[in-house]
């Protein structure tokens, strides 16, 4: 068996998925970015037909695969200094910013029937919901027994 090392932010409890992610405000945000994202298909669905749905999924989804990238290789390793940690995030930014191109060019060529509106309204809201990541607690409150 190979020893795999993984960014601080998975892990791999016995039972459950391959990946399992251990970072609250990293599981909140992106429970929340897919629960938008379905929200908003199933408007388009009912709006726009499925194509839209189809749009909109696609919108949604390039954030969520984004996201996960960002904070895989935020959380890759130790950081020593300052400098380390801004290296490490603008490499994780930039990253994203990779993905999230390179997945909307796959999209918007590969998809003949894409939907803007619903793409774009989905791609915009899960872009936005990262940023309330800020205010979920990492670990819990005390317990009131």
């Amino acid at each position: 068996m190979a020893l795999v090392i993984l960014p601080r932010f998975f892990a791999r409890p016995v039972g459950l998925p391959l990946l399992s992610i251990r970072s609250r405000p990293v599981r909140t945000v992106l429970r929340w970015q897919i629960i938008a994202t379905g929200v908003i298909a199933l408007a388009a669905a009912l709006i726009v037909g499925s194509g839209g749905a189809i749009s909109a999924v696609l919108g949604g989804l390039i954030n969520v695969v984004a996201g996960v990238v960002y904070f895989a290789i935020a959380s890759m390793g130790r950081l020593h200094t300052a400098g380390d940690t801004i290296r490490r995030l603008i490499r994780a930014e930039s990253s994203k910013i990779m993905v999230i191109v390179g997945l909307t060019w796959l999209a918007l060529t590969q998809y003949k029937g894409i939907e803007f509106v619903p793409f774009f309204i989905a791609f915009a809201i899960a872009a936005l919901l990262p940023g309330v990541a800020f205010m979920v607690r990492d670990e819990e409150g005390p317990q009131i027994r």
